[in-house]
């Protein structure tokens, strides 16, 4: 019996035990205000084992992101396989995928939440490129389905060719993850008109640019 290999999958499952512990404690506050302790004790693990396996807290949270960047790609995998989707123009189906978007923001607001935070906390903590390669891997999950379908618009005239497309959608994202993130947080003004009507707005500007 392979001893050795029984004990590194030991703890191959405790360390994905505290990730998933780590990820859901990331939905329900903000990162920075999330201890080392509260972790160990939602999966039943000691701190000092926790320290051994990940190092960092910085190290847990950005794994623990990559877990719920994951999830949130995997709702709507099997709507983007699927011949609805596969049979549209290019144009049409950037249409489409914009809608996630919306979906974020009616159904998802603890995850808005939780990037807003993770964002501020990497700031704070100073966290290296480097240390982020996989959680950036993981918010770029989505960046190949638009591309495709943008390829896509350009061969069947849909889209316009002459677009920077890896800018534009970087562009676009960011502006419209941070209103999301922001009427996540409830209206401020009065004069705020709500967050789904002003990214519906944003979504048709985009949209409207890309067209042919």
């Amino acid at each position: 019996m392979d001893y050795k290999k029984i004990i590194e999958n030991a703890k191959n499952d405790r360390m994905n035990e505290a990730i998933e512990a780590a990820a859901e404690l990331l939905l329900q506050g903000d990162v920075s205000e999330i201890k080392m302790t509260d972790i160990a004790d939602k999966c039943g693990i000691g701190v000092a084992s926790l320290y051994r396996y990940f190092g960092t807290k910085g190290d847990i949270v950005t794994k623990a992101g990559c877990v719920l960047w994951g999830r949130i790609k995997a709702l709507f995998d099997g709507v983007f396989e699927s011949p609805y989707y596969l049979e549209k123009s290019g144009f049409e189906r950037l249409k489409e995928l914009m809608k996630v978007f919306r979906v974020l923001y009616l159904s998802h607001q603890d995850f808005l939440r939780f990037v807003d935070s993770f964002d501020r906390f990497v700031i704070s903590e100073k966290i290296s490129p480097e240390a982020l390669k996989e959680y950036e891997a993981s918010v770029m999950n989505f960046y190949p389905l638009f591309e495709s379908a943008y390829r896509d618009g350009v061969k069947d005239g849909t889209t316009r060719p002459d677009v920077d497309f890896t800018q534009m959608y970087i562009s676009v994202t960011h502006a419209l993850m941070l209103m999301s993130e922001k009427f996540s947080r409830g209206k401020i003004f009065e004069s705020d008109t709500g967050g789904e009507q002003e990214l519906e707005f944003m979504v048709n500007m985009a949209l409207e640019y890309i067209k042919a």
